[in-house]
């Protein structure tokens, strides 16, 4: 379980180390701006460089879900860590990227590992959910289990989506006493969260952040592209939690 830990670790002082050998070239005083100054081909390299060891870095972050279940506080500390990792794309801020990988180091700081203890199934303890959607989102939670348990993780991403969408669409219609399913048949995940930030019905920063990222991996699982994408078992595990996660936090 240490080599988990060690290797994202590894990965997070890559792209610090990376990241530093931006800010060295062009000179520590320089407007953060000026990172990404591409006339020279050193700074060109240096930018591939960060994108690589970024990339690696998302992607390292997945296993840590393996210990879930080596200490009780883990769980909360890999979904904060995968949350921070998402903040990261092609459009952040590259000045933020310090604080960020600085985050980063701090809550993998806060993993515990040891002999580790039983593993325990996802599902033991389902989040309160309302009445009316409860028969619904409780068979397809065991949709999501059973995908699970038989490997198939882009169905269980899939229906994580779908769970996903409920939960919104009830939320909307118990602020606001509309029913979208019958007033925008089909509507997708995006939209019900625009429709949420129109009627001024906002959340907790992380868990809007935690919606985006259930939404875009599901995105990624059903939507045709040139290279097919494969949840791995760490991803989808994460992507279950989050799940979870979000359920107990919307109905609270």
């Amino acid at each position: 379980m240490r080599d988990i830990i060690d290797r994202f670790n590894g990965k997070t002082n890559k792209a610090k180390l990376a990241l530093r050998g931006i800010s060295s070239k062009e000179g520590n005083a320089a407007d953060p701006e000026d990172y990404f100054d591409y006339h020279s081909g050193k700074v060109r390299y240096l930018k591939s460089n960060l994108t690589n060891a970024l990339d690696s870095l998302q992607r390292e972050a997945w296993n840590l879900v393996e210990l879930k279940d080596v200490h009780k506080g883990n769980e909360k500390i890999i979904l904060q860590i995968l949350t921070t990792i998402s903040e990261i794309n092609e459009n952040t801020d590259k000045s933020k990227l310090p604080k960020i990988l600085e985050k980063i180091e701090e809550l993998s700081a806060g993993l515990t590992v040891g002999a580790g203890r039983e593993k325990t199934p996802l599902f033991t303890e389902l989040p309160e959910i309302p009445e009316a959607v409860r028969a619904d989102m409780v068979a397809d939670l065991n949709e999501i289990r059973k995908s699970f348990e038989a490997g198939c993780n882009r169905a269980g991403v899939v229906m994580c989506g779908r769970v996903l969408e409920t939960a919104l669409l009830r939320k909307y219609y118990e602020a606001t006493g509309t029913d979208l399913m019958e007033t925008s048949p089909g509507i997708g995940l995006g939209k019900i969260i625009a429709k949420l930030t129109e009627r001024n019905i906002r959340f907790d920063p992380g868990l809007t952040q935690q919606i985006h990222l259930i939404n875009q991996v599901r995105i990624s699982s059903v939507h045709t592209k040139k290279d097919s994408f494969y949840p791995s078992k760490g991803q989808t595990q994460a992507m279950i939690l989050y799940t979870l996660d979000v359920l107990r936090k919307l109905f609270a």
